[in-house]
Parts: structure tokens; sequence; C-alpha cells
């Protein structure tokens, strides 16, 4: 049965969550294994840049293996984890943005009894910019956006975040808040296997089972 499509009218704003997971360990992923949450919020308005409202954070936590919806185990961060990113006092953001959206909304687990808002930065990136097909998140910001080389080089997280940053600041300049979501659910290529959970199962399914169009 073909999805029935979720239309999405224009926000002039709204607030968004940019998220990033990264293993603290080289190796194949496992029950168990540390893994490090880095997110930083802000606020999206129609024609301006983001304005951050927090620094980025992180947060130590570990991977679990639970079953998915077919009863075929998989891994997720575990509970404390994703409540620490969404509590259930506040509402949650209009938007997640992720580098590979699918696989990290299905590895943050949590509900998905409504749509899915999210805005993936990589399958943005490819429908925008298609001859960086080949490139992973750090490359395909320094060959966008050169003149950020100073931030995007540092030692330790704070340049992959400054690489998550470039892109989206791209992307907000080239589309309105709500495209970016409905592009979010095309089929784009599997990212490479240089980032560092590539090799875990989901990595290079691109399917987000909804179908969204925009105004």
């Amino acid at each position: 049965m073909t999805a029935r499509p979720v239309h999405l009218p224009r926000w002039p704003a709204g607030r968004l969550c940019l998220i990033d997971l990264t293993p603290q360990n080289l190796g194949a992923p496992f029950h168990g294994a540390p893994i490090i949450l880095s997110h930083r919020e802000g606020f999206f308005e129609a024609g301006s840049s983001m304005t951050w409202i927090s620094d980025w954070s992180q947060r130590c936590g570990c991977l679990e293996e639970t079953l998915d919806d077919s009863g075929q185990p998989h891994l997720t961060v575990n509970d404390s984890l994703f409540r620490g990113l969404m509590p259930s006092r506040r509402a949650a953001p209009l938007i997640f943005a992720g580098y590979h959206m699918c696989f990290l909304r299905r590895l943050l687990g949590g509900p998905h009894d409504h749509p899915p808002y999210d805005l993936c930065l990589y399958t943005g990136i490819r429908h925008f910019c298609p001859w960086i097909s080949d490139f992973g998140l750090q490359l395909a910001a320094l060959e966008l956006v050169p003149e950020n080389i100073h931030l995007m080089t540092r030692a330790g997280p704070s340049a992959r975040q400054a690489c998550v940053e470039t892109l989206l600041d791209l992307l907000l300049k080239k589309a309105p808040a709500n495209q970016l979501v409905a592009l979010s659910g095309g089929r784009v290529p599997p990212p490479p296997d240089e980032e560092p959970l590539a090799g875990m199962p989901g990595w290079r399914c691109m399917t987000s089972g909804f179908v969204f169009t925009a105004d």
C-alpha cells in the first residue's frame, strides 16, 4: 500500500535540534558499547540564519539491543540518554536535524506514532549538490563552504559540529524548512562508509516510510 502524502505548510519559524552520535571506541558497535550524543538547539526563521539558544552539549550513554516492529533485534541508545535529549515534560522540536536522519532516528528510538518532521542534512545536500555523492560529512562541508576550513578541521568533536552547522546553514539558504523536510524522505544513494557508525545494520537504508509534500 502506498503511503498517503503528508502535506507540510510553510513554517515561518520553529525550534530545531541538531543531533550527532559518535561511538567512544573504534570497532563494530554492540550491546553495551559506549556512545556520545551531541546536540545543540536553536530557532530558525524564514529568510534568516539560525539563532542558537544553547551551546553544543554532550551526553554519554550506551547502545542497547531491542526489537524493531518486525521483531528483529537492532541497537538503540539507552532510555536515559534519549530522555535527556527529549524530556517528556517539554514539546519536541519541530525538526530533528542529523547527518543521516533515517538511520539516526532508528538509533535514537522513542515514539513513532506521528510522521517524523526530520531535516536530513545528508539527503538535502545530495539533492542540491549531487556531484559530492561520494563525500562524507567533513569533505562535503569543506567542498561546499571552503572558507570555514579553520572551523571544520580542528581537533576533537568541534570540527564535526562545525561541519553540521555549515551544511545546515547552506540548506536553509536554498529552500524553506518545510521543503527541506519534504526532501528528507526522498531516495538518494546511501552514505559513504567513512562515517563513525557506518557498518551498523540500517546504515545504507534511505527509506523514511513517509511521503511528504510542501508548499
